[in-house]
């Protein structure tokens, strides 16, 4: 593309040249037209020149992709444990869930309807995540427990403090305010919400 750009302005300096050459040189065989346009003119083009080779040279060499090929590579090297890092820092509780899990959908529903958690948890979606997968077995890796859901409470930890069968249990044991307060390190407030007496 930069070569046709290139020959057409080319051609067009060259016709209008042909009019004004003032002089012609002869130097080992080639032809030497003195240049009728101004610097700015003259400057464009070899720049245009200079970027036209040293593309075509690094292609040639190998030093860089076309741009068709490039196009697919753009996207940076996804890092799951900076996207953990990152999820685990927009609050002190974080439950990796799936949407259909039913174990899941019971640990959220006891939790919203039987507490008050301030900052509210963070509620990762596994199953709607483009990363789940990734994220999912480097859980299993730093939590040991591969299933879901995962609750991890406390700013510092990467402890699992368990799934939906360990938090139904504490719930039931009347613990699992207290648990949740002492994992969350003081910057998690959970209490137990009132039932009304006629339920």
């Amino acid at each position: 593309m930069a070569m046709l750009l290139l020959t057409c302005i080319l051609l067009y300096t060259h016709d209008q040249k042909t009019h004004n050459v003032s002089a012609v040189k002869q130097s080992s065989g080639n032809t030497l037209i003195e240049s009728t346009n101004d610097a700015q003119v003259d400057a464009a083009i070899n720049e245009e020149i200079s970027k036209s080779k040293g593309k075509e040279e690094a292609e040639s060499n190998g030093d860089v992709q076309p741009v068709a090929q490039a196009e697919g590579t753009s996207d940076e090297q996804y890092d799951v444990a900076k996207e953990y890092r990152e999820i685990r820092a927009l609050a002190p509780m974080t439950i990796f869930s799936k949407t259909y899990c039913p174990f899941s959908k019971a640990l959220k529903k006891l939790l919203q309807d039987s507490y008050n958690i301030v900052p509210p948890p963070t509620i990762v979606e596994l199953d709607k995540s483009k990363h789940g997968k990734e994220l999912q077995e480097f859980l299993e890796q730093i939590t040991g427990r591969r299933t879901v859901p995962n609750v991890l409470v406390g700013a510092s930890s990467s402890e699992s403090r368990g799934g939906a069968d360990d938090f139904i249990d504490m719930h039931k044991k009347g613990e699992l305010e207290t648990f949740l307060n002492s994992w969350g390190e003081k910057k998690l407030l959970v209490t137990k919400k009132e039932t009304p007496s006629n339920v």
